[in-house]
């Protein structure tokens, strides 16, 4: 009897170390999308890996040159200059959010900041976005933006888990945000009570 127990108890604790890592990884979750990090989430431990996203973060921050002999030149700098960029697609024209073909020429061009001109004040965090008309003041705090920002918070805590929920996420998210979109400008602009949309500053 003696034996069996102790045969349970060494069976419970290899099953407990085996579990142990991807319990473990449930913890550690993803900051960049680089290869190099999955690849080290398995490996490392929590501290470890800790450590090591660390330096992957601040590395963005750095622009390499490789040399003629076969070294690198590793140079950290701010580069903001008062270039005008235009794509084609009319993403920030449309929505005043950058679009990937114009953040993909600021990345190549080693830009560690956007031009400041760049961030509509409309996006801007130090802004609220008030709407009113001639009834109502819809305020920040007012139980509908409570409620988006809610959804919006955990939607982007359940995605941010793992990088398949969040892949999945980023492209179902695109298509039905497209759509909606698509339907809102569809809509009359004005019902017979037209709202006025202004940007004030938060106090």
């Amino acid at each position: 009897m003696f034996f069996a127990i102790m045969i349970g108890f060494q069976v419970g604790i290899a099953a407990n170390i085996q579990n142990q890592p991807h319990q473990e990884m449930q913890y550690m979750h993803m900051k960049t999308c680089l290869p190099i990090e999955e690849h080290s989430r398995q490996i490392l431990t929590p501290f470890a890996f800790n450590a090591l996203q660390n330096e992957l973060i601040v590395s963005m921050q750095y622009a390499a040159l490789e040399m003629s002999n076969g070294s690198y030149l590793v140079r950290h700098f701010r580069k903001i200059d008062d270039e005008q960029i235009h794509c084609s697609c009319k993403e920030f024209e449309s929505s005043g959010i950058l679009c990937r073909h114009a953040l993909r020429v600021f990345i190549d061009k080693n830009y560690f900041q956007l031009p400041d001109k760049y961030f509509l004040s409309r996006w801007r965090r130090e802004c609220s976005l008030m709407f009113y008309d001639d009834h109502s003041v819809l305020q920040k705090d007012d139980a509908w933006f409570q409620e988006y920002q809610s959804l919006t918070e955990t939607l982007f805590t359940e995605s941010s888990i793992t990088k398949e929920r969040s892949d999945y996420i980023r492209k179902e998210l695109t298509k039905k945000l497209t759509r909606l979109l698509n339907e809102v400008r569809e809509m009359p602009e004005s019902d017979g009570a037209p709202m006025d949309f202004t940007l004030k500053p938060t106090d």
